[in-house]
């Protein structure tokens, strides 16, 4: 199947684009393939290029002053990379490594730049996509304040699955090669606190645990996970004795 006759996700910038600025958009740069747990971009490293993720997925991180990585998301099919220091001119702020083999085309930022100043609905795409991220973002930094752990985990795991997880007979395969420390820093909690959220969560019937991946068994209840009872606000059933709040 050709590039421009795929159905992109709606929520990536490919997918916002209309069809047109799309099949002109996939023409710029180079097809390059990378494979599984290779680093494309280098936090602090000067920025020349994006990436245009075709097909698989990666991770973004940053290295902190303590020494302790620190997972910011996933990106996936018809996700761009890299477009922010791009834009800004600035170094790179954060690593971005594979999960999976992954397809991309690699864009310089001359091509980017001169793309978008002829095609203003790109530049709409982008600013969509990047609105949505950020939205993304804000609504994590609301949850760490205001939710407990179990439900930060639950939200994580349900979001991982639903954008990037495979559909199997036997559920939702996060199958994503991320660690089980790497996604207790998505949520914001230590990984004593995800094992022990991980536990109720499987206890509940939403999520089992198999040889180095977590399979959502139910994701539409895992999303539904810790909503507050609309008779008690207070009470969001996980008031586990054994499971830490944050």
């Amino acid at each position: 199947m050709e590039l421009n006759q795929k159905s992109w996700p709606m929520g990536s910038l490919l997918g916002r684009m209309s069809t047109r600025t799309r099949d002109g958009f996939l023409e710029l740069g180079t097809a390059v393939t990378y494979g599984a747990r290779q680093q494309v971009i280098r936090q602090g490293e000067e920025s020349h290029h994006v990436l245009v993720v075709l097909e698989g997925t990666m991770k973004v991180f940053v290295d902190t002053e303590f020494g302790r990585p620190v997972l910011l998301g996933l990106r996936g099919r018809g996700d761009l990379l890299g477009e922010m220091s791009v834009l800004e001119g600035r170094r790179r702020s954060a690593n971005v490594t594979t999960c999976t083999a992954a397809h991309v085309r690699l864009v310089k930022s001359a091509q980017l730049k001169n793309f978008l100043d002829r095609n203003p609905d790109a530049w709409a795409a982008m600013a969509a996509s990047l609105s949505s991220r950020l939205h993304w973002a804000n609504s994590r930094r609301a949850e760490f304040v205001a939710c407990p752990a179990p439900m930060r985990v639950g939200r994580v795991l349900a979001d991982i699955a639903g954008r990037h997880g495979v559909r199997t007979p036997e559920g939702w395969d996060l199958d994503v090669a991320l660690t089980q420390t790497e996604v207790a820093s998505l949520a914001g909690v230590a990984l004593a606190t995800f094992e022990k959220a991980l536990q109720l969560l499987h206890r509940s019937g939403l999520v089992r645990r198999e040889y180095r991946r977590i399979v959502v068994d139910d994701l539409e209840r895992l999303a539904r996970f810790g909503v507050p009872n609309r008779r008690n606000p207070y009470q969001y059933g996980v008031g586990d004795a054994d499971v830490a709040q944050s």
